[in-house]
């Protein structure tokens, strides 16, 4: 069973794509701030990452950094899941590791999971 660790602040993303990963057959671990994703990360290294990049306390971007400069974990796929996704800010996702780049508004439930298997498929 693939770990999949889904970092956004919003509690409804949470329980919406944690359900829904769940129901694929994914074992799923929340984190609401960098701050914690990274305390997650650091207990167990999950086979992928959904990420948002606009949080509070530690945003994205620092945890992709921090992730791959961490031998343990640089390898892990990170896919941004943001609400945004303007030019600079998938640009700057892309330099910093990230594997894809997901926008919350126009990609649906069943588009994030096809993406999530995808990715973990090689």
């Amino acid at each position: 069973m693939h770990k999949v660790l889904f970092v956004d602040d919003t509690l409804q993303f949470q329980k919406i794509y944690k359900s829904k990963l769940m129901t694929e057959g994914f074992k799923v671990t929340t984190a609401s701030n960098g701050v914690e994703a990274l305390k997650c990360l650091a207990e167990e290294v999950p086979d992928l990452v959904l990420l948002d990049i606009n949080m509070p306390i530690m945003d994205g971007f620092k945890v992709l950094s921090a992730m791959r400069a961490n031998p343990a974990q640089a390898e892990v796929p990170v896919l941004v899941f943001s609400a945004r996704g303007n030019e600079d800010e998938v640009s700057q996702a892309i330099e910093l590791g990230a594997n894809g780049f997901l926008v919350k508004s126009t990609t649906t439930p069943n588009a994030v999971v096809q993406r999530v298997k995808d990715e973990l498929a090689g």
